[in-house]
């Protein structure tokens, strides 16, 4: 497939949690056209597991979709810090259990016609629990239950589409197949 040639970048909102650009875009039919998305950072989620094998999933409103939701431990890199890095700070920050192990389980993109930020996915056995230090100002507000789940059952709930948060149902999924596969034992 042809790709389509970017010929001028703007960016058009710089907030402090979020970038909106919006390029000039040549086809490979040489029409033009705009294309407005969202600029982030890459980032990180941590499907983390106890020592008596149950997953570290976090509760939390989210004001765009106006419910609680269910899902891992994630968020974006900060300046100088590898992807690692952010997986291991954000997951103890937002669940108050600390990894010493990272298992890559894969990586995608949510809605790579908006959004540019590609999340990579962890898996963390032996996760421990250490102290939740959540985001209470300037940098944002973080209200998060943690709720330690079994296994199959988060895997029931990615399926029957309880867990509606896409990247930890995936996430779930991938890690059920990896574990089926006997490519990580539990």
């Amino acid at each position: 497939m042809r790709k389509w040639r970017c010929q001028k970048s703007e960016l058009i909102l710089d907030t402090k949690y979020f970038k909106v650009r919006k390029d000039t875009v040549k086809l490979p039919n040489q029409e033009m056209i705009e294309w407005i998305y969202w600029d982030s950072k890459d980032s990180a989620m941590v499907l983390g597991m106890t020592p008596d094998k149950k997953l570290v999933m976090i509760r939390q409103y989210r004001y765009l979709v106006g419910r609680e939701v269910l899902e891992f431990p994630s968020g974006g890199l900060h300046n100088n810090e590898n992807i690692e890095e952010c997986a291991r700070r954000e997951f103890e920050e937002e669940s108050g259990y600390r990894c010493s192990q990272l298992i890559k389980l894969g990586s995608f993109y949510e809605t790579y016609s908006q959004l540019n930020r590609e999340i990579h996915l962890f898996f963390a056995p032996q996760a421990r629990k250490t102290k939740q230090n959540l985001d209470q100002g300037e940098k944002g507000f973080e209200d998060i239950k943690v709720e330690l789940v079994e296994f199959k059952d988060a895997a029931r709930m990615a399926s029957d589409n309880t867990i509606v948060a896409v990247g930890s149902a995936l996430a779930i999924l991938l890690l059920k197949e990896k574990i089926e596969n006997k490519d990580i034992k539990i």
